[in-house]
Parts: structure tokens; sequence; C-alpha cells
């Protein structure tokens, strides 16, 4: 609110637009396809994949991803978090490990 309030007043709109025909920008389309392009993906959907991505690699609890996601239900967490690999490796070799120090025998 401080920076809208530290603005100019030209508008009654937030964002004007000059070119559009109500005087605002209707749909940022345009924009988003220029960040899309530039970071290269198709959907500006696949900036949130990531960023849940990055957040499974921090290995960040489900529960706290819900939260910094904002989702209503864990279920929709799932959706976007992407299973990390070296995480699925580092864990399938700690159970590994600790079936071989139960046994005394060498399990791979």
């Amino acid at each position: 609110m401080e920076i809208l309030q530290g603005m100019k007043v030209t508008s009654k709109w937030v964002l004007p637009s000059d070119t559009s025909k109500s005087g605002h920008l209707e749909s940022p389309d345009k924009t988003w396809r220029k960040i899309c392009a530039k970071a290269g993906i198709e959907r500006i959907h696949d900036l949130r994949r990531t960023f849940a991505t990055w957040i499974v690699d921090e290995d960040v609890s489900p529960y706290a991803m819900r939260v910094v996601l904002n989702h209503g239900s864990i279920h929709s967490t799932s959706i976007y978090a992407r299973a990390n690999l070296g995480l699925v490796r580092r864990i399938m070799a700690k159970v590994t490990q600790m079936m071989n120090e139960c046994t005394g025998s060498s399990v791979s």
C-alpha cells in the first residue's frame, strides 16, 4: 500500500493502459508470454511448479510446503511437488544401510 500511496495519481486505475479501450490493463498475457520466453517455459504456472520442486529439493515437509504455496489441502501440494530423485536415492541408501546393520548382511 505504501508503494501505491507514493505513486503520482494520473489515472483512477492502478495499472493504466493507453492502448486498451477500458483505460486499464485487462490481461497480462503479453507480459506473461515475455516472462515465459525469458524463463524458457511454456506456461507461467510452470514457475509455481518449479518453485514447489525447489522446496522439495530443500527437504521441506509437505505440510510446510502446503502453507508456503497457500494450498487448502495437501493433495493440491502433491500435484505440484515432483519427486526429487536425488532425495529418493538418499532415502533408499539410508534404508539399505539400516537393513544391512540390522541383519549383519549386505542388502543391495
